[in-house]
Formats: C-alpha cells, sequence, structure tokens
C-alpha cells in the first residue's frame, strides 16, 4: 500500500478499520501472533448480542439509541440531561448544542477507570449510588452545574479554558467525592488532563474561538457545511474528526507511538501486522478515546444543533475490554497457551490483590494491541449477523454499528463478563461458585433498588442470605388482579445464575399457572436448555442473562395473560376456559383477601 503521509493516514477514521483487516486477515486462516481464534463459536456471539438486544427492545428498535455519554448521564432511569436543558428557559437551540458539547467533552475525557472501590452518590438521592463510567458521567454532570468549569459567574453552565486552567487536584476531588475510603484512581492524571484541555482550547482559537469553549466548534462546523433541502446543516464526519484529532491534541500524553517525530495518538505496533514493508505499515491505529467522544457530542449536535453528519459508517466498533471480552467469554478468542502463562507469570509478579486468577497485560503489549484489532474487525462481522437474527437485515430498522454498540456488544459484554469467565481462570475462594451468586444478586438487588419498574419490588428477606428474597407484584391493570399486591418469595440455588430460582407466592392465588401451593410454573424459571415434553422452546425457558426483573415482569404478564395449555392447577384451568366469569370472581375475591378487606 502506497501512502504519501504515513502519519497523518494513520491519524483518520478510515486507517483504524483498512489497519484492522489486516489482522483480521490472519485470524481467518488462524495465523494469528497470541490468540487461536474459533468461527463456529461465532454464532454463540451472535445468537448471545441478539438475545440482549430482543429482551430489552422487543420489537422495538428504532428506539435504540446510538452509543454515547448520553445515556451515562441518564443511569437509574431519570432523565439528568432532558431535566437540565428544561432548566434553561429561553436559551436557544444552538447555545444549548454547545452546552451540551461543553459538557460531554469533559466527561468523556473524565471517563477512565475509577477502580471498583469508588462510588458517586447523587446529592439529594441517597438510593443515586453510581460506579464505574455512569458515576463519572453524573458525577461531571455536577461539576458543570455548580459551575466549576466556567469562568463566567453570570453563566455556570459552560466550560471554558480559563476555569480549566486553574483545576487543582483538591477541586475536583472534592466535586468527584473521592477520600481515603471512597477513592477513585488517577486523580492527578484526570486534574492535569483537564489543564492541559484548557490550554489546547486556548491556543486552537480556529476550532474553539476567542473564549475557548469546546462548543464553539459548532461555528467552524456550520462554517463547513452544505445546506439540505430542508434547511438541514450538513457537516462530514471527517470535519468532526479534524477538530477532535487536531484541536484536541495537545492534551494527549507523551510516549505513546511517533512516526518521524509525528505522535500518533492512539496507534501501536502489532506483530500480526505485515512485518516485510515500512515501519508505520506495522502500525494499528484504533484512536479509542476520539471515537468516544465523536460518538458523544455527535448526539447532541444532531438534536440541537440542527446538523445532520454524513460518513457516519467511517466510525468503527470502539476496541475496549466490553466489546473485546465478549468474543473472548464466548470462546471466539483464546489466548494460546505460551501467551497465557506469561499473562497469568505478570499476575504473580504484580501480587494483585483480585478475587481470581487472571493474566495480566499492560497497554502495549502485543496481544492487547492484537486483541483490540480483533474487536474492531469482530464487530464489522457482528453488525449484519445480529441484524440478520433479529429479523431486520435490509429494513428501515436495521441497526447501525452505534445501536450494535449501544444495546448488544457492549451491555452483553459487561454482562457475560459476570457469567462466563474464561475456563482457565482459577478462583482463589474454594467457594466461588456461591460467592459469584452472590455478587450476581447484590448486583440485582442495588439495580431493583435504584430503578424498579412500577408495579413491582423485591430484596433479599435478609441481608444475611441473599438466597431467600421476598417480593411484591400489584395486579395488572385491566384484569381481576387489578387493585391486587400479591406477596411472593424468592429462592435461589447456590450456582445462580446458571440456574433460575423458584418462585411461590405466599397468599391464596387462584391461577392456570400457579400451584396450589403457591408455586410458579412459567417457562422463564424452568432449567435451561431443550423441554423434554416439547412444549417450550429452548429461548424461553432460564438462561443466565435473565434476571429477578425479567422474572417478575413475566409473572406480571402471566397473571394477565394465563397459559391454559400448560397448567399447574388444572381447577383453575377449567373454569378459566369455560367459565370466565366465575374465573373472575375468584380472583377478585382473592384480590380482596390479599388486601384484608
Amino acid at each position: 500500500m502506497t501512502v504519501s503521509d504515513p502519519a497523518k493516514y494513520l491519524r483518520t477514521l478510515r486507517a483504524v478499520r483498512e489497519r484492522a483487516r489486516l489482522v483480521m486477515d490472519k485470524a481467518k486462516v488462524n495465523q494469528l501472533t497470541n490468540f487461536d481464534i474459533d468461527f463456529t463459536k461465532f454464532d454463540d456471539a451472535v445468537d448471545f448480542v441478539a438475545s440482549i438486544i430482543q429482551r430489552d427492545f422487543v420489537q422495538n428498535y428504532s428506539k435504540i439509541p446510538p452509543h454515547g455519554r448520553w445515556q451515562h448521564f441518564d443511569v437509574g432511569g431519570v432523565a439528568r440531561i432532558q431535566q437540565l436543558v428544561d432548566r434553561w428557559s429561553g436559551v436557544n437551540d444552538k447555545e444549548i448544542a454547545k452546552r451540551l458539547v461543553d459538557l460531554f467533552l469533559v466527561s468523556v475525557l473524565l471517563d477512565a477507570g475509577a477502580g471498583n472501590k469508588w462510588r458517586f452518590t447523587e446529592p439529594g438521592n441517597a438510593t443515586g449510588v453510581y460506579g464505574r463510567s455512569e458515576g463519572l458521567a453524573v458525577a461531571s454532570l455536577y461539576m458543570f452545574m455548580d459551575g466549576l468549569l466556567s469562568s463566567d459567574p453570570s453563566n455556570p453552565y459552560q466550560v471554558d479554558s480559563t476555569a480549566l486552567k486553574a483545576i487543582t487536584v483538591d477541586n475536583i476531588a472534592k466535586s468527584l467525592q473521592h477520600s481515603s475510603e471512597n477513592p477513585l484512581e488517577g486523580m492527578e492524571g484526570r486534574a492535569e488532563l483537564l489543564q492541559r484541555l484548557g490550554y489546547a482550547l486556548e491556543n486552537e482559537v480556529k476550532y474553539f474561538g476567542p473564549d475557548g469553549r469546546p462548543g464553539n466548534m459548532l461555528e467552524y462546523l456550520l462554517e463547513n457545511c452544505t445546506r439540505s433541502a430542508d434547511s438541514k446543516y450538513i457537516v462530514s464526519v471527517a470535519t468532526l474528526w479534524e477538530v477532535i484529532m487536531t484541536g484536541l491534541n495537545p492534551i494527549w500524553p507523551k510516549g505513546r507511538t511517533t512516526l518521524n517525530g509525528v505522535s500518533l495518538g492512539d496507534a501501536w505496533p502489532c506483530l500480526s501486522m505485515p512485518q516485510d514493508g515500512e515501519e508505520w505499515e506495522t502500525i494499528v491505529p484504533f484512536h479509542k478515546l476520539s471515537q468516544w467522544l465523536c460518538y458523544s457530542i455527535i448526539v447532541p449536535l444532531e438534536v440541537y444543533g440542527n446538523i445532520t453528519f454524513a460518513g457516519k459508517e467511517l466510525q468503527t466498533g470502539l476496541p475496549e475490554y466490553r466489546n473485546g471480552g465478549l468474543f473472548v467469554d464466548t470462546g471466539v478468542l483464546t489466548l494460546k497457551p505460551e501467551i497465557y502463562g506469561q499473562g497469568i507469570t505478570n499476575n504473580s509478579n504484580l501480587a494483585l490483590e483480585m478475587s481470581e486468577v487472571v493474566p495480566v497485560f499492560k497497554t502495549d503489549d502485543d496481544v492487547i494491541v492484537e486483541w483490540r484489532a480483533l474487536t474492531v474487525g469482530l464487530l464489522d462481522l457482528l453488525l449484519p449477523a445480529v441484524n440478520k437474527k433479529i429479523g431486520v437485515a435490509g429494513s428501515e430498522d436495521e441497526l447501525t454499528l452505534a445501536q450494535l454498540l449501544e444495546a448488544g456488544s457492549w451491555k452483553g459484554g459487561r454482562e457475560i463478563a459476570a457469567l462466563r469467565r474464561p475456563q482457565k481462570i482459577m478462583y482463589k475462594s474454594q467457594n466461588s461458585r456461591t460467592n459469584t451468586a452472590v455478587r450476581r444478586l447484590m448486583t440485582e438487588y442495588k439495580q431493583l433498588i435504584n430503578e424498579a419498574p412500577d408495579g413491582i419490588s423485591a430484596g433479599p428477606i435478609d441481608e444475611d442470605n441473599f438466597f431467600e428474597w421476598e417480593c411484591l407484584i400489584q395486579g395488572p391493570e385491566d384484569t381481576p388482579f387489578e387493585g391486587g399486591v400479591f406477596p411472593a418469595t424468592l429462592t435461589f440455588p447456590k450456582d445462580y445464575p446458571l440456574s433460575p430460582p423458584t418462585m411461590k407466592f405466599t397468599c391464596d392465588m387462584f391461577h392456570p399457572n400457579v400451584y396450589k401451593d403457591g408455586t410458579v410454573c412459567i417457562s422463564i424459571l424452568h432449567a435451561p436448555g431443550d423441554d423434554p415434553n416439547m412444549y417450550e422452546t429452548a429461548s424461553e425457558r432460564w438462561s443466565p442473562i435473565q434476571s429477578v426483573e425479567k422474572i417478575l415482569i413475566s409473572v406480571m404478564s402471566m397473571l394477565a395473560e394465563p397459559n391454559d395449555e400448560s397448567g399447574a392447577n388444572i381447577d383453575a384451568c377449567k373454569i378459566w376456559r369455560n367459565d370466565r366469569a366465575e374465573y373472575n370472581r375468584i380472583v377478585k375475591a382473592n384480590v380482596r383477601k390479599t388486601l384484608g378487606l
């Protein structure tokens, strides 16, 4: 391949996909340096991601938002960005777009690993406790609203170079609730990054204006656009990419890969690239954080800036551990034995305090670079396969890569990481299966506290025993169960979530799918795999991607729509089929009884 300016080329979006394909060429003939690849497992990854998307969007795929920071701000089901915009009465859409770009840019830059211990407690919301990316998003939102990022007392809702240059470790630590009891990793680095951003904004007047606001990039984009028939501004993604890669170039730390004195950013040499050409031909660029920023600020610019971006298909999947882990945990990628052994030795040498023995590598290790390149290539293969699997290929609902990242691969990578670790991982605890179940149940409990769907509540009877839960289900509207509140218990096995819990109503319950002792009979609670009686498909039965929330929602639906073909209470089945008025009378009498009437 002939390239006149290799350094310039390697900083383009186009180069990310083109260079990653060369590693995928090696993968297709299983000649990678660090990984073995099993394409027979790829369908498992497709099925898993498709099941996640179908579970959460149920034939409403057009509602899937593009991957970006916006959703992190709205963690817990709270529409914080919309609430923020609603405060700005009288502010025009153009200024709203600028303010959100200000916020999103800083928030994305702060979105580095928070560690396992740190949590952000939302002011005025004692149950709003968030960690990791979501916690950092909410924390940065409050930094923004408190005016820490603005030097203009009359307008706290902006980010400017003067305020950023004045950032200190102490004031950012206070805003992020960092303390010895609640440690956030890399505080000094975060403060220095914001300071460097301040100087970059000040120096790049072409993009960020005389006051050094990130949102001023909107003016530059509008100067370099065309107009559509409906008066939309058409802006090339390549123009936005120029702003990000050139305007923000000074903020990146030194010491990364350089070529002829030019810093390439997030780009690294890889042994699975061609080794018989020029030096630049061995390099794979990723620009992951820049792409994450690009994905994130496109959304407010389109919503409030009256912009349509052309060329969004140039962006690639993000090569980070959630997306990449999906392919490891589904068995598509497996470390070669010698590489795995090196990683375990690294772990031992570092004396890491970990609950599991896992291979450990540095960011610039060849194995990580190869893994990231494979992630980019495999996500490109995953998109059409998932679209076909969920039945939207070629339709107006066909998912974009940004939607796949949001609803499938990133979320799926997070979920499967907790369930299917590589088989060679050895837990130090002798009770690893029990510990895994407890961790999963604690996570689900916290999620239900923060964002339980209407009509259900659940939690452990005794927090010293997470395997016994009590729950309450409200009767669905427009059914004879309406107005009732029905208590039940959930008993979890020690290998949860590999096996389902059992559910039992502790009140009188007359229903075709509830045994007379209160035990619930519903597909989602049946053991995973094929039904020996062939009444149910494997997809209808339990799988580890299900959750307490999904169980309770399914039971609510069951109350409204009994399945009389697979009855647990034969008397209830007969009356349901033959005398609906009598069935309704019995159920309503039970409703009154549950209410003590």
